[in-house]
């Protein structure tokens, strides 16, 4: 199920964004939380990313992506990670994909589907929240991400 006119408002985010292989995203992601807790502050939501593009160069494919991290405080940041003292996503669409990680390409469809079918403008990248994170491949259909997408308010 697709809903609408959904938020996702958060203080205090810090970002990085930054062109990187997909396999490089941990690692990044690890530094950024180690960068969070040598300033004394704490995740308190899941992590968001959204991705504003995919360059392939031979075999090699990079992606254009933002790591967005909330946090209990506001904290001194350096050139590479920046503090987002507020985070507005309004007007958007948000649907739940639940199970294997290998089907979250038919969410998206759905989900790109709907805004076409609807008539919408979308104004922003889709931004995903792992709610539930699948560390054992055994719960491998257990994965929970949502996702969300700024659109157009306006009606022409």
């Amino acid at each position: 199920m697709i809903l609408e006119k959904q938020e996702l408002i958060f203080q205090n985010v810090i970002s990085l964004r930054k062109k990187m292989a997909q396999h490089e995203v941990m690692s990044e992601l690890e530094k950024l939380n180690k960068f969070i807790k040598e300033r004394g502050a704490e995740k308190i939501a899941p992590v968001i990313t959204t991705t504003f593009g995919v360059e392939n160069s031979g075999f090699l494919q990079t992606i254009d992506i933002e790591i967005l991290i909330p946090i209990n405080k506001e904290i001194a940041t350096d050139n590479e990670y920046k503090l987002k003292k507020d985070f507005y996503l309004t007007n958007a669409l948000k649907v739940t994909h639940i199970g294997n990680l290998s089907m979250l390409q038919n969410t998206y469809n759905t989900l790109n589907r709907y805004i076409r079918e609807k008539g919408m403008q979308p104004i922003t990248s889709v931004y995903s929240i792992t709610v539930k994170d699948i560390t054992d491949s055994s719960n491998a259909d257990e994965s929970i991400i949502d996702l969300y997408i700024g659109v157009s308010p306006n009606v022409l």
